[in-house]
């Protein structure tokens, strides 16, 4: 099956409009293959079809599951492992300045199906359970997909995604097997906070963090966008906290007005007062 040029020129206009993303003429592939089960599900009889139907209706369901099939999900627990390093070096010296408060908010901005937030979590009981005792920790974790958040929400896992970057003694330690699925526990989920939020949207108020993961979601936007996103990120993270960006993401030419630390192989951002 294929897709007409003026019905892929009109997702391309219907999904910058709607979440940001930007779809190039060489993503038509990405566009038959991440849509064909929509088009099975409204029972239509071609990709172009589908598009008459988005463009003629106001039908929220199918502008819900078009959006939803477009975004990308790719995800895995301690993803690229040195955010999380630094994570892990950067929170003794956060909770040294948080004295007072004893609170720490952390914002996994592109949560998908929850892995990131879920590790963060499991980092925070693994390494500062004590030192956090009496402390309020939130993982406020928000995605713009309301099917990938029920599923985050529910912390069940297969196989295959607990493989991917969950060392053994973690699985033991933080999951228990639920209907052939690994189910996270609850000293992780307590933390962890659901919301659903699109980045191109204007956001709901959110409260000053500490530490963001910003990561592997830039990319998918034009320039324009990404340098509004950072700016209304420097009014979000605190001054002496961290903005975590993907490894193939940069604020070189978009953004100059946060500093760039290096951290254990990888390199985060502060805020410039």
């Amino acid at each position: 099956m294929t897709i007409g040029p003026e019905s892929f020129a009109f997702l391309q206009q219907f999904l910058k409009k709607r979440s940001g993303v930007v779809l190039d003429e060489s993503k038509v592939y990405l566009v038959v293959a991440r849509l064909l089960p929509v088009v099975r599900q409204h029972t239509l009889a071609s990709l172009d079809a589908l598009v008459d139907r988005l463009r003629l209706t106001s039908d929220p369901s199918l502008q819900r599951d078009v959006l939803n099939a477009m975004m990308t999900h790719e995800t895995s627990f301690f993803r690229d492992k040195s955010p999380f390093e630094t994570l892990k070096q950067l929170i003794p010296e956060l909770v040294k300045k948080r004295g007072v408060m004893r609170q720490l908010v952390l914002w996994s901005a592109a949560s998908s199906t929850g892995q990131e937030a879920y590790s963060i979590a499991i980092l925070l009981n693994e390494h500062f359970c004590d030192l956090l005792k009496a402390w309020k920790i939130r993982i406020i974790a928000t995605d713009i997909s309301d099917v990938v958040l029920t599923r985050a929400r529910e912390g069940l896992f297969s196989e295959l995604e607990i493989l991917r970057g969950l060392p053994t003694p973690l699985l033991r330690k933080y999951f228990t097997p639920l209907q052939g699925k690994w189910s996270i526990s609850q000293e992780c989920r307590r933390f962890v906070e659901f919301r659903q939020l699109n980045l191109n949207d204007p956001w709901p108020v959110m409260p000053p963090c500490d530490i963001v993961f910003l990561r592997n979601v830039l990319l998918y936007f034009d320039v324009p966008t990404r340098r509004a996103i950072l700016e209304r990120m420097r009014k979000i993270v605190r001054p002496d906290g961290g903005l975590f960006l993907g490894g193939a993401e940069t604020m070189l030419g978009i953004n100059e007005s946060y500093n760039r630390i290096a951290g254990m192989g990888c390199s985060y951002y502060r805020p410039q007062p």
